[in-house]
């Protein structure tokens, strides 16, 4: 006898598919599950998933988000794993699956403070990003006899980079607000948040080096081995990088949003990030 009950005929179908950004490059093996089409189906959220995204630990830690893409697309097996160039993509067709194509964002004029509302369209975003290829040749950098192959990051090592950033961003506020505290002890404190910054800009860019290729075809994995090349390698090969995985990322960055205040028509512009702690709120 099937113990299907009768109500899982009209539990949430897919609202939408995709086809990532990234076409499936870089997701380590078993992370992705590809269907024949290419294109991955997308489910709105369950009520158990907009909870979790309003839980602020969840979302600090970036499990929220984890947790969300891989209830919504399933096919996804390891959110950590998949390359950052793909989340705000992700973000957006789980986003529209839900709640449809129309988001509002409030802004405040910074020439008038009045408040108002922005209505966003998310296809076009959508759209722009699907259109998006990556080309592997692109990837590869040609330095003297070796060659360093080079990937999108992990959200996994998005996520930790992130969150150290903004812990050393917390140290220099509070280091910049503490009146009183002996001249040695604040040069010690900013030595110390200068020596963090330049860990965590060597572990960006060790994070974005998926191997180096030797001469004789061998290529070198170990991440430890790789961290220790890019803290001996020359700065005109750490900067080829460096530009590298900006080209990578600006593929994937969004042009930011031309705003008119409706009160005294002042225009700016607004960085369209996704902000994931309020994306869905």
């Amino acid at each position: 006898m099937s113990t299907d009950s009768a109500l899982s005929q009209y539990y949430r179908q897919p609202e939408i598919y995709i086809t990532l950004p990234s076409s499936g490059q870089f997701y380590p093996e078993g992370a992705l599950e590809m269907p024949a089409t290419g294109e991955l189906p997308v489910y709105p959220m369950t009520a158990k998933d907009d909870i979790i995204i309003k839980t602020p630990d969840a979302l600090i830690s970036g499990e929220a988000v984890a947790q969300v893409i891989q209830s919504c697309i399933p096919n996804i097996k390891d959110p950590w794993s998949m390359p950052a160039s793909d989340v705000d993509y992700i973000l957006i067709a789980i986003r529209i699956a839900s709640y449809g194509n129309e988001m509002e964002i409030e802004q405040t004029c910074n020439e008038c403070n009045h408040e108002h509302v922005i209505g966003l369209n998310l296809d076009g975003y959508i759209d722009k990003l699907s259109k998006i290829t990556f080309n592997n040749e692109l990837t590869i950098i040609t330095y003297g006899e070796i060659k360093v192959h080079i990937k999108p990051l992990s959200y996994l090592e998005l996520s930790l980079l992130q969150r150290r950033a903004f812990e050393e961003q917390q140290a220099i506020q509070l280091a910049s607000n503490s009146e009183g505290m002996d001249p040695d002890e604040v040069k010690e404190v900013y030595n110390k948040i200068l020596k963090n910054m330049t860990d965590i800009n060597i572990s960006t860019v060790s994070s974005g080096v998926h191997g180096i290729e030797l001469p004789n075809g061998d290529l070198v994995v170990n991440k430890e081995e790789i961290i220790t090349f890019v803290n001996n390698t020359s700065i005109r090969l750490f900067n080829k990088i460096t530009a590298t995985l900006d080209t990578i990322r600006e593929k994937t960055t969004l042009a930011p949003v031309d705003i008119e205040c409706p009160e005294c028509k002042h225009k700016s512009n607004m960085p369209l990030l996704f902000d994931y702690s309020s994306f869905f709120v």
